[in-house]
């Protein structure tokens, strides 16, 4: 545990003041040290959004200068209370269709925490996190490749990469069919599984120098998804189609990335109209949507990679949040700051009386 403070530009005494407080320090799945072949962060910001679940945004200028913004969440699906689940309309995969992410996690909570329905996790289960999931057809809403959900295979595995979590809890990442099966005979039965268009990392390495074609060389939003060395789950969107907020990546960027994320593979996913990133963020009780679709709001989407906890849910005050709106001010200017308490379970707890508050140089 240990304080935390606003990262300044030069030495500046802000007109502000922040909470001494408890700041627990997350082990993120984020290597800041790591050379990026095409980007540069200069803002990364991080929150906790449930036990085992991790957030971060990061602000960067790509190599020609652009900026990229995008949006990370980490996964410890080792643990109890940590599960990724495909997601799709109304929580089921029987009927083909389309509906809004935060709609399909709001199902996914409604379904399993019910303890009437079949398909019943723990009464405990919510949410916390979610990106949109494969290509779809635009007309039906059926997935271009492998679609699994809770073990049923709404959609069998073709000659597309995907993402999967196995019997044993394992997730990978494979090319196709082959990999599929050989990952299947190795760690069981599919119990969730995505699929997406393009390998970006393949045992911790860039393997995008072939990936031809505008769609893959031309910037545009993205979405991606990939493990880690140690089993974490990573799911990423970058914004794109709306500079100078963000002008989007290739593929090449989208590996470095998901690299700096330390994922040891990953993949593309759907993008464009469809990238979506929801969360519950740190200190608050609603999912709401954090990047920005480049269609001015939220798609219908196919599928969905769902982020959920099982933590007991508290009140009661472990630490507190401090936010922003920018982490760069001019002397003699101020910059508003907002403090929420967050409990243990990452949901809104009521700050506690007698805070102190100073600024730290």
């Amino acid at each position: 545990m240990k304080k935390s403070s606003i990262s300044r530009w030069l030495t500046l005494l802000l007109c502000l003041v922040m909470v001494v407080g408890l700041f627990p320090t997350a082990a993120m799945a984020y290597n800041p040290g790591y050379q990026s072949e095409t980007h540069t962060v200069f803002k990364h910001t991080e929150q906790t959004l449930a036990p085992g679940i991790e957030y971060y945004n990061n602000f960067a200028y790509s190599s020609d200068g652009k900026q990229m913004v995008y949006y990370v969440a980490t996964a410890d699906i080792k643990r109890d209370d940590v599960l990724v689940q495909s997601g799709y309309m109304d929580a089921q995969a029987e009927t083909w269709g389309m509906s809004k992410l935060t709609e399909q996690m709001s199902a996914a909570t409604a379904k399993y925490s019910d303890p009437n329905s079949d398909e019943f996790i723990s009464e405990y289960y919510t949410a916390v996190a979610g990106t949109n999931g494969d290509f779809y057809n635009m007309q039906n809403g059926r997935p271009s490749g492998a679609f699994v959900m809770n073990g049923v295979v709404a959609n069998e595995s073709n000659n597309r990469p995907w993402f999967a979590i196995f019997a044993d809890g394992t997730a990978l990442c494979g090319p196709g069919k082959d990999a599929w099966d050989a990952a299947v005979a190795e760690h069981g039965a599919v119990q969730q599984a995505v699929g997406g268009s393009q390998m970006l990392v393949v045992d911790g390495k860039d393997v995008t120098a072939n990936a031809s074609g505008a769609y893959n060389t031309e910037r545009h939003s993205r979405t991606m998804i990939g493990v880690t060395a140690d089993g974490k789950v990573v799911s990423a969107v970058l914004d794109g189609r709306q500079e100078p907020f963000s002008c989007g990546g290739t593929m090449h960027e989208l590996a470095q990335i998901m690299i700096e994320a330390d994922c040891v593979t990953a993949i593309n996913l759907d993008g464009g109209g469809s990238t979506t990133f929801a969360a519950r963020p740190e200190g608050e009780n609603d999912v709401k949507v954090l990047n920005r679709p480049s269609d001015g709001s939220p798609r219908s989407i196919s599928s969905g990679v769902i982020i959920a906890s099982t933590a007991v849910p508290s009140d009661a005050f472990d630490h507190a949040a401090l936010r922003v709106e920018d982490q760069f001010v001019s002397p003699g200017t101020s910059l508003p700051v907002s403090v929420a308490g967050v409990s243990s379970a990452g949901t809104a707890a009521q700050l506690p009386d007698g805070l102190t508050y100073e600024v730290v140089n």
